[in-house]
């Protein structure tokens, strides 16, 4: 049983090989009971590509008892990941990714994708409505070392329906994290407990 009584499947743990090249590989991950819908978390550059932001999409699932998790680790010797595994957001596609197309048709009801920032801040975008998102960066504003700021156009805003996170809904509004170093690194756990509130919030 869950936290609200509900009968729960057990969660698994699911790695597929997407391409491996002479130099890097690009792997997802799935954490899932196959039938969740409630919460799901991503991080579709994760591994070298934006580092840090499997992890934490990995952490906050694994925290909130309704929540699934979909995450790429990508990697290159030489350095290049970003360069190798960085489709846009727009372009992730399930045909591409076996584990994603496991739960492209589920309709979650909240869904928060993490991602990468060179700047030292932190950007809250999706196609979540204003205020949302106003609410979000004003929880994360309280408690981070780094600007916040809501992004509504523009490359960060996370709105195009094509964006993996807005269609992963099952209303079509996702939310969008982008996260510089220092959200990634000194500032990881609180931002960790800011959204793992805002989550639960949100699932209720």
């Amino acid at each position: 049983m869950d936290a609200h009584g509900t009968a729960v499947n057990r969660r698994l743990l699911r790695t597929q090989p997407v391409e491996v090249t002479d130099t890097g590989h690009l792997i997802e991950l799935l954490f899932d009971d196959g039938a969740n819908d409630d919460v799901l978390l991503c991080a579709g550059h994760g591994g070298a590509v934006e580092p840090g932001t499997a992890e934490l999409a990995v952490e906050l699932a694994t925290g909130i008892d309704r929540a699934s998790c979909w995450v790429t680790l990508g990697y290159e010797a030489d350095g290049s990941a970003f360069d190798s595994w960085h489709p846009p957001s727009t372009a992730i596609d399930p045909e591409r990714y076996p584990l994603l197309a496991a739960i492209a048709d589920r309709g979650f009801d909240t869904v928060c994708s993490i991602h990468g920032l060179a700047d030292d801040e932190v950007i809250v975008g999706g196609a979540v409505d204003r205020d949302r998102k106003a609410a979000v960066a004003e929880l994360l504003d309280d408690e981070l070392s780094v600007p916040v700021r809501v992004a509504t156009e523009g490359a960060y805003a996370g709105c195009h329906p094509g964006n993996f996170v807005n269609w992963l809904a099952g209303d079509g509004r996702g939310l969008q994290l982008e996260l510089g170093p220092t959200a990634r690194g000194d500032d990881a756990a609180t931002v960790r407990g800011v959204v793992r509130t805002v989550l639960q919030e949100l699932d209720r």
